[in-house]
């Protein structure tokens, strides 16, 4: 098989890959219903008022897409300019290097929404603002879908309390741009850059689940378990599937390279006498 018909051939199987892992949340999303979960009225944990978000979608895909595109795009087009990152690919070397970068890092996103998604319509747990979204009718004993007079839409929204998939999301993705730092920014003047980096991305993700305990719309064990599937998936990612913190073989030397090499090795480099620089080693007093 040609190189270029197999290289197009490994193209397809990684979009299918990233495709196929994230094929349970848009199958769930769009033709699943949460688990009915019989909720009692006198429910403490459940009657908080309804809040807006802090941390909206569209805000948490803000930062995470500009976070992500900032640092990769920067980091893979530093490395390959100062040619620290070197590839196999005929191709041009950035958008190689940028596509294996962006593929695992979409196809572990994929895997972390999935199984959020798996979770919450499979449990059902009602969140905590659920009585003021639902607003039944009468609340006597155990509340059923159709006492609800509240919206539809939002009423199924809030039986998605476990877990916290904005928790999860931004941890995979902060902690994911982290490891990315960590394995991709070397030298001496990184040595609290890098650090300085990484906190505030990590912060950032732990600030947007303390966000959903505040706004009553999870509990604070949503939120935990949502943390930590986001970062367990994120260093699986990166462990597994990149190939971050792989070791490479030193590039290989042109053919300049060699001549060059060849003509310092046997260019001869004649040393001054020492009396003629004037080496206070040779005074008849010091020998």
């Amino acid at each position: 098989m040609p190189e270029e018909r197999k290289r197009r051939l490994f193209i397809v199987v990684d979009v299918l890959c990233v495709f196929v892992a994230a094929l349970p949340s848009a199958i769930l999303t769009l033709r699943f219903k949460p688990y009915q979960r019989e909720i009692h009225c006198n429910d403490e944990s459940i009657k908080y008022p309804y809040r807006k978000d802090t941390i909206s979608h569209g805000t948490m895909a803000a930062v995470t897409i500009t976070c992500s595109m900032v640092i990769i795009t920067t980091g893979e087009a530093y490395l390959v300019h100062t040619k620290r990152l070197r590839s196999n690919s005929t191709f041009n070397q950035y958008l190689s290097a940028l596509y294996k970068v962006v593929g695992t890092y979409l196809f572990g996103a994929a895997v972390s929404q999935s199984l959020t998604d798996l979770a919450k319509f499979t449990i059902g747990r009602p969140r905590p603002n659920f009585l003021s979204v639902c607003a039944p009718k009468s609340c006597n004993g155990y509340v059923l879908g159709t006492n609800c007079t509240g919206n539809l839409r939002n009423v199924t929204e809030s039986r998605l309390s476990f877990y916290s998939g904005h928790s999860a999301f931004g941890m995979y993705c902060m902690l994911f741009l982290s490891l990315y730092v960590q394995a991709r920014m070397q030298g001496k003047w990184t040595r609290l850059v890098r650090p300085t980096i990484q906190f505030f991305l990590v912060a950032f993700s732990l600030y947007v689940g303390y966000t959903r305990v505040s706004d009553y719309k999870h509990h604070w064990s949503d939120v935990l378990v949502g943390l930590l599937q986001g970062a367990l998936i994120a260093v699986l990612t990166v462990r597994y599937v990149s190939d971050f913190f792989k070791q490479r073989p030193p590039p290989l030397c042109t053919q300049a390279d060699e001549q060059a090499e060849d003509q310092l090795e046997f260019k001869p480099n004649p040393q001054p006498l020492d009396s003629q620089h004037g080496n206070h080693y040779s005074h008849p007093g010091l020998a």
